[in-house]
């Protein structure tokens, strides 16, 4: 049984493994900033929505770029959904409709079957997020301006975000642009 919302866990993990292995996963990219974070998440999470919305302001302002990676793991309907967003003409935009439309802890968004290839993709996020050791949704995963690889299970408190953020963007670009000589 996986978990929502599970309590916020740091963890080291070796450089190479699991980030080298994030670069094959099915996800949908928002944010263009050379920073990254994956975030393995449900349509139908509440936490993994409560993330979505508290990440968006610190994309704009920050440059971060985020690659949402769906494992569709908690109701009958997350496969489908997780299926209709990589089917989708425009996954980013599909995302955000979604995420829009949240209520009653459902993603609105109607189901889909899967394509061959969306079912292999959608195989492989679910078997990586398991080989992580990940147990709950949302899982962030991302790598420290030193290197390090990183990984928070649940939903970190919004200021424990920004500072994370902060450290792996640097500076906002939005105080970039506005500090004078």
């Amino acid at each position: 049984m996986f978990l929502v919302g599970a309590q916020v866990a740091h963890a080291n993990l070796p450089k190479g493994p699991l980030w080298g292995f994030l670069r094959h996963t099915a996800s949908i990219r928002q944010g263009a900033g050379p920073a990254r974070f994956y975030v393995f998440f449900d349509p139908n999470c509440p936490y993994c929505h409560k993330l979505y919305e508290t990440l968006q302001p610190l994309i704009q302002r920050t440059g971060l770029a985020v690659r949402w990676v769906p494992v569709g793991i908690l109701a009958l309907s997350s496969y489908g959904k997780a299926a209709a967003l990589l089917e989708a003409a425009d996954p980013a935009a599909t995302l955000a409709r979604m995420e829009r439309g949240f209520r009653n802890g459902r993603g609105a968004l109607r189901p889909a079957r899967a394509t061959p290839r969306v079912a292999r993709a959608l195989l492989y996020n679910v078997r990586l997020f398991e080989a992580s050791g990940a147990q709950g949704v949302p899982f962030l995963v991302f790598r420290t301006p030193a290197g390090d690889v990183r990984t928070i299970e649940g939903d970190p408190p919004d200021a424990a975000l920004a500072r994370i953020v902060a450290d792996i963007t640097g500076p906002s670009r939005s105080r970039s642009q506005t500090a004078g000589p």
